[in-house]
């Protein structure tokens, strides 16, 4: 039976295709951290958004589409890792504020998961012009994706 959704328009499309052929091939490696350092891809989501700066428990479980509830388990376990820690503001005790700890920020820098890889070599193969215009519209998207969310999460 044919799907009532409207298609995407061509140009559309093709880049999410794009996008969703690169998330197939990082997959394993994903796995790979998940196994290796006991990890969730929920919780380097939670590190991934606390490397940008402390946020409120509650700020944190809208930017990672989370309930309260489902937050605290996550949280329970990051800081049982030494990945983060709750700390209470010091104006307002029921305030809790969550930030990312020095093992957390290790986890996301650990670039050694990539050593050997298909990625590592097609990167090494890119010229240098290509590299830095990968990153610049790697950083662009990722930028345009968070505002999106952003203006979701306000509207």
């Amino acid at each position: 039976m044919p799907s009532k959704t409207p298609a995407l328009p061509p140009e559309l499309h093709v880049v999410l295709r794009a996008f969703t052929d690169a998330l197939v091939l990082v997959e394993p490696l994903q796995l790979k951290v998940w196994k290796t350092a006991g990890v969730t891809l929920t919780q380097l989501r939670i590190l991934r958004v606390l490397r940008e700066g402390a946020r409120s428990a509650s700020d944190l479980a809208v930017a990672v589409g989370l309930s309260a509830p489902s937050l605290t388990r996550v949280l329970d376990r990051l800081e049982e890792l030494s990945f983060v820690a709750r700390v209470a503001d010091q104006t307002d005790r029921r305030r809790i504020s969550v930030q990312i700890l020095p093992e957390g920020a290790n986890l996301l820098g650990d670039q050694s998961i990539w050593l050997g890889t298909s990625f590592a070599e097609a990167v090494k193969a890119m010229s240098a012009e290509e590299r830095s215009e990968f990153v610049r519209v790697m950083q662009a998207f990722v930028r345009k994706v968070l505002d999106a969310q952003h203006d979701k999460e306000e509207g």
